[in-house]
């Protein structure tokens, strides 16, 4: 399976509600996750509400904060979606 195909069947997983489907493709997400797709993913995570795999980027994201906010990917988001990235970026100082 390739990053494309598992995205486009992730939305397909939620919007018919298999859920089966969903949890796959999102461990293949989070399993093959890099500095470059953690934007991506992270806006999807958020926009399918799965609390999950929107944690899932979030330590991705944290443990390799420095890259990821450094990247043009995070730039990007911080302009179309700035509440998203402050709440992850805030993640790191909540216990």
């Amino acid at each position: 399976m390739c990053w494309d195909s598992a995205t486009k069947l992730y939305y397909a997983g939620d919007k018919y509600q298999i859920e089966r489907l969903k949890v796959i493709c999102s461990s293949f997400l989070v399993d093959n996750l890099w500095i470059s797709s953690a934007s991506e993913l992270l806006i999807l995570a958020d926009t399918h509400s799965d609390s999950d795999l929107k944690k899932a980027v979030e330590d991705f994201i944290l443990r390799h904060e420095k890259q990821v906010f450094e990247s043009e990917e995070w730039e990007k988001l911080t302009k179309v979606n700035s509440e998203l990235a402050l709440k992850t970026m805030l993640r790191k100082y909540k216990t």
